[in-house]
Order: structure tokens, then sequence, then C-alpha cells
């Protein structure tokens, strides 16, 4: 009995530490090491072992919190811890783009709140305008709120940004037939349908134009 009591007194006296190995592995589960990023289940359990790792740079920790963010949104559809998680981030490394987009992005689809989602897409363009994406999306935004030519002009950029981004080209031209621009939205769709044929962007029965 005495002995079983030494044990236990040691392994509270001495806490095991992870190994160098085990760190490693769990920034591979989190998806920060080597990219692509694995399964969104295994990215939970990997980002919390480097959270809780007390070993991660600003950097590497803010990019746990945005990846596991990113799979409670997509695993498990709660957007609580996902903004908790992004929120954290952005505390974590202020100047960290993706942070605020993907914030944004919960804000504007599952929030449905257009105008914090401008104000994250804001951010994160404000960090990294090479963003396409981002750019697509604060359009969408725009769109939501009926501000046709704010989104058109984000849309105009996302394209520039990436000349085949065929559902920017979609998103443009209903904005543009919104707007009154029938001939010039009517061009934007055919193009989108004829860019959604040769990707993925636009897969399904209706294509991107339709």
């Amino acid at each position: 009995m005495r002995n079983a009591f030494a044990i236990l007194v040691m392994v509270f006296a001495f806490p095991v530490v992870a190994e160098p190995q085990d760190y490693q592995r769990q920034l591979e589960r989190c998806g920060i090491e080597p990219r692509p990023r694995l399964p969104p289940l295994e990215a939970i359990e990997g980002c919390t072992g480097v959270i809780n790792s007390g070993k991660a740079t600003p950097r590497i920790l803010a990019e746990a919190y945005v990846n596991r963010g990113d799979a409670y949104r997509m695993r498990r559809n709660d957007m609580d811890l996902a903004l908790a998680d992004y929120n954290q981030a952005i505390r974590s490394m202020p100047d960290f783009a993706l942070a605020f987009a993907s914030r944004g992005f919960v804000y504007l689809f599952s929030r449905r709140q257009p105008d914090q989602a401008i104000d994250d897409f804001d951010q994160a363009i404000r960090l990294d305008p090479t963003a396409a994406n981002v750019f697509y999306y604060r359009g969408v935004a725009w769109s939501n709120k009926s501000k046709w030519s704010r989104a058109i002009s984000d849309f105009d950029e996302a394209i520039r940004l990436r000349p085949t981004f065929s559902i920017a080209f979609r998103d443009r031209g209903n904005a543009k037939q919104a707007n009154g621009d029938r001939a010039g939205g009517a061009a934007d769709l055919a193009e989108a349908e004829r860019l959604g044929r040769l990707g993925t962007d636009c897969a399904g029965v209706f294509g991107c134009g339709r």
C-alpha cells in the first residue's frame, strides 16, 4: 500500500511532458503541418493538443484556433464554438487575416449579420488585399443588403484577382441585373456558365449561369 501511495505521489509531482514528436503529430493532425488539412474531427483533437501544449508560437496558436474553429463549423455545425475560436485567434495574432475572414463567414451565412460580416471582411482585406475569396464574400454581403454597386465593385476585384472565378461572374451578373444592367448581367451569367463547365465551381444540374 505504501509503495502504491509513493507511486501516486511521484506521478503527481512529476507530470508527464509531451515528447517533441507528440507535438509534431498534433501539428499534423491540426492541419498546420503538412497541408492540406486532415478531416475535421481529427483537426479538433489535434488543434486542441497544439493549443494546450504551451509550445505554440503566436502564429501557430492562431492557426490552431482557426483550424479548430473551421472544424467546429463544418463538422459539428457549432457556430458558438467556432466564433469563440476565431475570437481567440484574433487575440493571439491581431493581424491574422484568415481569422477575420473565417469569422466573417460565420456572420454572413450562419448568423445572418451582414454588417458584422462586412466589418470582418474589411479587416481581412486590409491585412491581405490579394484574397479573391474575401472580396467575393464581401460582395455577397453587400448583395444581401441590396447594395448592388458595392457588391459589383467587390465582385470586380475578385474576378481581377482570379479571372476564372465563375461564381463571382454569376453573382456579379445577378447584381448587375438587379441594378438595371440586364445586358451586362446576361454576359456575366453566360461567362459564369462557360467557366463553370471547365471546373468544379458550378458543379450540379444548373451550373453557374442559370
